[in-house]
């Protein structure tokens, strides 16, 4: 057990975050990467229909909608089905976490669609993405709400690729088949959603502030604190830790 002032000591920080970087087979971040601001984009803000073979793109992403077969169980059968499958591409050389909000017209037809393994928070460079929306209905329809984008170093899409999703932050329609680059290597829980879900709901902080804490905590060693606000001052003490 390490005791939490060891814990939040730099020379502690900074050893594992070499650990980490070395258990996955990346390159640890420089002190300058990893306590540098992470470029955050809001790069979608109205809603747009998605049609097939019509995609949006943005400054780092190019999402589009396709027709495939995926795995589905309906009616106690397993079969392989027509799906409204959403393609996100990664445009850059860059490792980023993101969030693509969508909607349907009726999220409860899309109660039996099937899931495709995949990275809910994060992508990697010109990495391409696919994940399930919805059952294939003539009528159905998808629209993408929101995209939001951060710019982050490997172990940083790591660490955030390892966090439990919750419906707090992303929709479990399309969270469900989650899959982090690391395999089914996700942390236990050692906060409350519920706390999460107050401070998003009032506005006291958002996506960002919590995926830029856990771009550089691992989570299973540090936990976001309400106070915690998407760096933007690179001096700013690391690790960080809730006032006394």
């Amino acid at each position: 057990m390490i005791h939490s002032e060891m814990r939040f000591s730099p020379v502690y920080y900074r050893t594992l975050l070499e650990q980490d970087a070395k258990a996955y087979g990346i390159q640890a971040p420089s002190w300058e990467e990893i306590t540098q601001p992470n470029a955050y984009f809001d790069e979608l803000k109205a809603k747009q229909r998605l049609r097939i073979k019509a995609p949006i793109e943005t400054r780092h992403l190019r999402v589009s909608l396709e027709i495939s077969k995926a795995v589905s169980v309906i009616e106690g059968q397993t079969i392989a089905v027509d799906h409204l499958i959403l393609r996100i591409e990664n445009r850059t050389p860059l490792y980023l976490a993101y969030r693509v909000q969508t909607s349907v017209a009726d999220k409860h037809r899309c109660s039996d669609k099937g899931e495709i393994p995949h990275n809910a928070m994060a992508i990697g460079p010109n990495q391409t993405i696919l994940r399930t929306e919805c059952l294939y209905r003539r009528e159905e329809t998808v629209d993408v709400n929101r995209i939001e984008v951060v710019e982050m170093p490997a172990l940083s899409a790591y660490y955030v690729s390892r966090l439990p999703p919750n419906a707090t932050l992303y929709d479990p329609r399309t969270f469900a088949g989650h899959v982090g680059f690391h395999g089914h290597d996700v942390c236990q829980q050692t906060f409350s959603w519920r706390e999460f879900k107050e401070g998003v709901d009032e506005k006291q902080f958002g996506w960002r502030d919590i995926i830029d804490f856990y771009a550089r905590h691992n989570c299973s060693e540090y936990s976001f604190f309400k106070t915690y606000r998407y760096r933007t001052d690179s001096n700013s003490p690391l690790p960080a830790r809730p006032l006394d």
